[in-house]
């Protein structure tokens, strides 16, 4: 339950209104009225604003668009920040028009949520491949949620024997530029996440944590908790999360408790969980949201409220006493992840809208899955979808063409017969939930069977269908297009939304290490999402780079299923032992975390002066690592020869490898615990705590994921990323028992003519007996 203290109104349409109201006062107030919108982006007002730059690519347009007759209007919805205004605006835009349309009076329109704002008449800027134009607008046109229309001025009549030389076509490097002002939000929790995520923004999620820099384990969690929701909320934006000790110039959340506070600040009252946002102290435009408790307990339940959305529906304070337990969860159920446990419906994965087609043009649907890495691809395992689509009859009754990729590999295509509507059972079903539709008059059903090995360990997987059934020539579509009958606007062409996909025979297994299944999805950690069975061991006395990668690695978890860790243990060196059955995320540098010397042995990548100085130490004697025989241990050839042949390697030992103190340089590590079998350890290693940046920056940066991978990443200041393979030393999952068998001994030739001469012999001596046996009953038959 939560308790209000606060009399701040509830968000109502009044006040909505009033918002925007504010917005329009704020737009007047700049003097970039209507007069003033021909200035453009180089007013004095504007430019003490945001600059911001949309390309129709951005927009959804990544291909250029040709309006012609039979498709006249092309449609651009974008949306804006809740916390600014934009006080300034202007269409760049990038086109090519026929001689016939150029010629034409305002032949071109542009329209702002329905508002006309331009008719293009010149030409414009003429360039090689076309012209450019622009646009100013007025900002008082602009709401949260907008509408960019360009459309012909006036429609082309089908019958038009000019028709056919009426057009435009929208480059998709046209943009939208905006200078965008700030706009005060009211200290009210009904507006949270804002100011700190807003899902009208594209770009990536700036968070500042503000903790004591000696804060305790529970506060660590908290903020981890907290970290990852937002990592979660920002999706494909990604967040960057960083720990300070005292209030930055922006938007902050405080996590304190009266012995675990940032020194010299002063907190509101807390008389239990608190959850309270307040204007900044010295920048009123900015928020502070504290999350406060009187001991770790009560934090992180303020921390739960926050995230589990039990926070009142107005007022600036939030006095939490309970809250329920959520159930556990259960193994890759993520909910950012598509389902491996049973058939998936393709309208679960993709809107009923977007698999249709209503007009002449190729019916195109991705969908778009979110899988579990560790998906076995090994023996070329199939994965079954069944693909149902329906189409309306052409008028030379000829059918349509089927194409079907998988992650950009193509898998099928065939010219489908027409034939009736679909089965008797398939048309009940949908007369049923009230899908039929008589005018769909041929049906198909094909039963493919997908490679799982075409899914690796990326997460990201596209099933793309292509149904190409072209119903008339233009002039006829155009005709159709026209018409306003209602009825007439239906779907030409339909993947059924009953089709499925089911990845439930699929086994979860995943030969480890494999820091490209970290680097993609935080793996295995994320194999239960609220990370139940994940530790992150800081070192004993951490720096803020030791925190800022910490909270940035949450905020990836978080991104990567869609839910907060809120179950994930945060202890320092110290106390490993606590946490010796879960699997680890280690991080710190050279010289202040010690199980990096403690644990060198265990590692596939040698930290020479670690392992010099664990070497010295009396209390960390050497010890020989279970996963790599030592360089210097001198073995005769017949034994090496033996000892490939016994189990072919893949990869060379990486014994050569050097992580020398004195460079700046990261290093990421994967190895089994050497605190319990069959658990993953991450390690997170540079040489100086700023050098992790190195890491948590390629996290962050798409274009450079792919290059994380095998058993060992190394990263420098330059940007490089160098990653190493071995052979691995254990396993995430579970196999089938005959295919565990099967894939231990793929890499054992030797074992592999020993098993099947043994089972040669077996099999041998039991047709012997048995032919004994045989022989023997006839002749006691015989002599009787």
């Amino acid at each position: 339950m939560t308790k209000k203290n606060d009399t701040t109104p509830p968000a109502t349409p009044v006040c909505r209104l009033v918002r925007q109201a504010v917005r329009l006062l704020l737009a007047l107030a700049t003097g970039l009225g209507s007069a003033g919108v021909g200035a453009g982006v180089g007013t004095g007002a504007a430019s003490a604003g945001r600059d911001l730059v949309m390309p129709f690519s951005q927009l959804g347009q990544r291909e250029a668009v040709m309006l012609k007759r039979g498709h006249q209007r092309q449609r651009l919805p974008f949306a804006l920040r809740a916390d600014e205004v934009v006080s300034s605006a202007v269409l760049q835009l990038d086109l090519a028009q026929s001689p016939m349309l150029a010629a034409r009076t305002g032949a071109l329109e542009v329209r702002l949520n329905g508002e006309v704002v331009a008719r293009l008449g010149a030409p414009g800027t003429r360039g090689k491949t076309g012209s450019s134009h622009t646009v100013p607008l007025d900002p008082r046109l602009m709401l949260d949620q907008n509408e960019l229309t360009l459309q012909l001025a006036e429609p082309v009549e089908c019958d038009d024997p000019d028709g056919a030389g009426l057009w435009a076509q929208i480059r998709p490097t046209s943009s939208l530029h905006l200078v965008m002002s700030p706009l005060p939000l009211a200290d009210d929790l009904s507006l949270l996440p804002a100011p700190f995520f807003d899902p009208r923004d594209p770009r990536r999620t700036e968070l500042t944590l503000v903790l004591s820099p000696r804060a305790s384990a529970a506060t660590l969690q908290a903020a981890g908790h907290v970290a990852s929701w937002f990592g979660a909320l920002s999706a494909y934006r990604g967040v960057r999360v960083q720990a300070r000790d005292r209030l930055p110039g922006g938007n902050a959340i405080v996590l304190a408790t009266p012995e675990d506070a940032p020194a010299g600040m002063a907190l509101p009252p807390m008389a239990g969980a608190t959850v309270t946002i307040a204007p900044h102290p010295e920048q009123p435009q900015r928020k502070v949201l504290y999350l406060l408790g009187r001991n770790g307990e009560e934090l992180h339940r303020a921390a739960d409220a926050l995230v589990r959305g039990q926070l009142p529906g107005h007022g600036s304070t939030a006095l939490i006493d309970t809250l329920t337990t959520p159930a556990p969860r259960q193994a890759w159920d993520a909910p950012n992840w598509t389902p491996t446990h049973r058939p998936v419906r393709l309208d679960e994965l993709v809107p009923a809208a977007a698999m249709s087609a209503r007009d002449a043009r190729p019916l195109d649907v991705d969908v778009a899955m979110r899988l579990p890495p560790d998906l076995f691809p090994w023996r070329e395992r199939k994965v079954p979808v069944d693909l149902r689509v329906r189409y309306e009859a052409r008028p030379d009754d000829a059918g349509a063409t089927l194409r079907v990729r998988f992650n950009d590999v193509h898998q099928f295509e065939e010219r489908l017969d027409p034939g009736l509507a679909g089965r008797w059972l398939d048309n009940l079903q949908r007369s049923i939930r009230g899908e039929r539709d008589e005018a769909l008059t041929h049906a198909a059903r094909r039963n493919l069977r997908i490679p799982v090995a075409t899914l690796g360990t990326q997460s990201y997987a596209h099933l793309a269908l292509t149904l190409e059934h072209s119903v008339g020539d233009e002039a006829a579509e155009c005709a159709r297009a026209s018409r306003t009958d209602t009825a007439l606007d239906r779907p030409r062409s339909v993947i059924d939304g009953a089709s499925t996909i089911d990845f439930s025979g699929a086994p979860h297994f995943l030969p480890m290490p494999d820091l490209a299944a970290f680097a993609n999805t935080t793996h295995p950690y994320t194999r239960l999402a609220d990370l139940a069975e994940t530790a992150v061991v800081l070192p004993d006395q951490p720096s803020r780079e030791d925190l800022d990668t910490y909270l940035t690695l949450m905020g990836r978890a978080g991104e990567a299923t869609g839910l907060s860790a809120r179950l994930v243990r945060v202890v320092h060196a110290r106390s490993v032992a606590q946490v010796a059955g879960r699997d680890l995320i280690v991080i710190g540098s050279a010289g202040n975390q010690r199980l990096f010397a403690d644990w060198a042995a265990d590692m596939p990548f040698r930290d020479l002066a670690a392992v010099r100085a664990a070497e010295a130490a009396p209390a960390s004697p050497p010890r020989a690592g279970r996963n790599l025989l030592p360089a210097d241990i001198a073995l005769p050839d017949w034994l090496r020869w033996v000892g490939k042949v016994w189990q072919r390697e893949e990869y060379p030992a990486l014994e050569a490898l050097a992580f020398r103190g004195t460079d700046p340089q990261a290093a990421l590590v994967g190895f089994e615990s050497p605190l319990s079998s069959s658990r993953s350890v991450v390690g997170l290693m540079a040489t100086t705590p700023a050098s992790l940046s190195f890491i948590t920056e390629a996290l962050l940066d798409g274009s450079r994921l792919s290059q994380i991978h095998g058993h060992v990443t190394l990263f420098d200041e330059s940007g490089r990323i160098t990653a190493y393979s071995a052979d691995a030393t254990y396993a995430s999952g579970d196999l089938p028992w005959l295919s565990w068998i099967r894939w231990k001994l793929s890499d054992r030739p030797v074992l592999l003519w020993a098993v099947l001469m043994l089972a040669i012999l077996v099999l041998s001596g039991v047709i012997y007996l048995l032919l004994q046996r045989h022989a023997m009953r006839r002749h006691a038959g015989a002599s009787t």
